[in-house]
């Protein structure tokens, strides 16, 4: 099979990551005061509110990332999908968690995939 051409949605599919690749990205989201300082200044400018909306205007989005409040502090996730795969990043840094879920399956509206990553992300301790 030819490798997937995403022609005018590179944005949306060129990236090539394994799960190792987007584990370490996540981590360093985690813990931005660990990288240098060009990075960490970089890491914790994505974290910054670009719009609020949701009721009381808790849910945020920022350039990179969702966030959502759970009982612990924010959490940042992100998901995505492409012809045949899907995938969601997260992180939390009140608990250290990162998550990356991926499967190799066509979106449906109803597919539990996103709702059960986002719920193991969300899980209090």
């Amino acid at each position: 099979m030819p490798p997937f051409d995403a022609g005018g949605f590179q944005a949306a599919g060129a990236v090539r990551a394994t799960p190792h690749d987007l584990l370490t990205f996540i981590e360093a989201h985690l813990d931005p005061d660990g990288a240098p300082s060009q990075l960490a200044a970089a890491l914790r400018a994505v974290r910054r509110p670009v719009l609020r909306r949701g009721i009381g205007h808790r849910h945020v989005h920022t350039i990179a990332w969702f966030c959502h409040p759970t009982g612990g502090g924010p959490m940042y996730f992100h998901s995505g999908a492409t012809l045949g795969q899907q995938a969601f990043l997260g992180f939390r840094p009140d608990t250290g968690t990162a998550l990356a879920a991926l499967c190799t399956r066509r979106f449906r509206a109803h597919d539990p995939f996103l709702a059960t990553a986002y719920a193991l992300l969300a899980e209090e301790e």
